[in-house]
């Protein structure tokens, strides 16, 4: 399990990354919370402009959970506990926050791997000033420890401290990593060493039985005599063997200038290790290289880009269709409902409208007079009412086809995102490339070398 944190600005930017779904097979935004808006690119736009108005710089705290899937997956209910338990020992609780699920692909193994991004505002409304984060580090490692325990997960250390450390916790260390990585290959190699010296009293025979374990006694640079091991690490010969003094290693190994130097050691050790590289086995499946999967990988994706460009315009161009159409009904429903409201107005006036002896007397009274200035009043008012409504509806319309217009920026900053993407994925695989052909040279030089010293 990896947890990474980190503080950040950049509203649109953070959004892009979070909605590349060229390196990611599956995007999820699982909740949106303390924003007006159910989009992410408008969400942290809200945050950003709160933001604005304080001295902060980065206003968003950005943390991605990577578990181990090769332990096993996570529930629903475990991915909600880490996330809150986490925010409560950052101190984000209750601030605005989005989680957002990845699905993608493995480079290992070229299995789906899932894994969390979750983003949250770190301007506490109320007083509108930032939280403090400055110790976000020690608390994610704290809580990698914590979740650890409560799932019953193991954690694989890389740091020697820290490894020690968790042994005394009584976490599972794993499997040695090579290169001394793990303290019990350590103890392992002085023992084994020790036995060796006090099996073989001969310099010549202890030098072959060192290199039937797959150790070469050499010269030091800074110490008289060391030993390289398969891994080409350098061990001091004396601080392997266990009560013995560096004057004792001399005086039994003798001639300094006997031994090969550490760089033809090491060299020796690659020729050995390529000699006696093992030929893959035939098998019904067949495991692909590290090229190969980079080359399925990038196949994909750019397949992956055709289809996204594609189904992106396609639908905000009917967005904006189907906008369109909608705002043509609002303006004839406007306008037959105030044609309506005209029409029922003038059906009230007309039936209160005096006949006979009563349209004579308010003609004389000149009552009249006062119902038409009445009438005319309402009829300025009811045009004014009218006449602002439209500008309303066309107002609205309009800053609704200006948001969907945006949508085209955002998509062609996306497709730019992507295809810097594809073009870090390309460099890499002509990396590998390169890489893998050195290493054939390699391994055939080193093959060569070692049958000229047999024959």
């Amino acid at each position: 399990m990896i947890l990474k944190g980190s503080q950040r600005r950049g509203a649109v930017d953070l959004a892009l990354h979070l909605s590349n779904e060229v390196d990611n097979q599956k995007i999820i935004v699982h909740s949106l919370s303390g924003s007006a808006s159910d989009n992410i690119y408008e969400a942290f736009r809200e945050w950003e402009v709160i933001a604005d108005n304080t001295n902060c710089k980065k206003g968003f705290y950005s943390l991605s959970i990577n578990p181990d899937k090769s332990q096993r997956d996570w529930t629903e209910k475990e991915w909600q506990y880490a996330i809150d338990h986490i925010e409560n020992k950052l101190g984000l609780s209750g601030q605005p926050r989005a989680i957002i699920f990845h699905e993608k692909i493995g480079e290992s193994d070229g299995e789906l791997r899932k894994h969390c991004h979750v983003v949250w505002s770190r301007i506490d409304g109320r007083e509108l000033r930032a939280i403090h984060m400055s110790n976000d580090h020690y608390h994610l490692r704290t809580c990698t420890k914590e979740l650890a325990k409560t799932f019953d997960l193991q954690i694989y250390y890389k740091t020697g401290k820290d490894r020690i450390e968790a042994r005394k916790q009584g976490y599972d260390l794993g499997k040695s990593q090579g290169k001394n990585c793990d303290v019990d290959s350590v103890e392992a190699r002085k023992n084994s060493i020790t036995k060796l010296w006090h099996e073989h009293s001969d310099k010549k025979e202890f030098a072959i039985a060192m290199s039937n374990q797959g150790y070469i006694i050499a010269q030091g640079q800074r110490r008289a005599f060391v030993v390289v091991d398969r891994d080409n690490q350098i061990h001091s010969l004396a601080r392997q063997i266990d009560g013995v003094k560096t004057r004792q290693v001399k005086q039994r190994l003798s001639l300094l200038e006997s031994y090969p130097s550490v760089e033809e050691a090491k060299e020796q050790q690659r020729i050995i290790k390529a000699a006696t590289k093992k030929q893959p086995k035939v098998k019904t499946r067949i495991d692909l290289t590290r090229e190969q999967k980079l080359y399925r990988k990038l196949r994909g994706m750019a397949a992956r880009i055709d289809r996204l460009a594609e189904s992106r315009r396609k639908t905000l161009k009917r967005k904006i269709t189907f906008a369109k159409i909608r705002h043509r009904d609002e303006v004839d429903l406007l306008l037959k409902k105030q044609r309506a409201e005209e029409a029922k107005i003038l059906r009230q006036r007309y039936k209160k409208k005096p006949q006979g002896i009563t349209k004579n007397i308010q003609a004389v009274l000149g009552y009249e007079l006062f119902l038409r200035w009445k009438y005319a009043h309402q009829d300025r008012w009811r045009v004014q009412e009218h006449t602002t409504e439209k500008q309303l509806l066309a107002q609205s319309q309009k800053q609704e086809l200006m948001r969907l217009n945006r949508y085209s920026d955002l998509i062609t900053k996306q497709e730019r995102r992507e295809a810097r993407s594809f073009e870090r994925l390309s460099s890499r695989l002509g990396q590998e490339k390169t890489r893998a052909q050195m290493r054939r040279e390699q391994d055939k030089k080193r093959k060569q070398q070692y049958e000229l010293s047999l024959g």
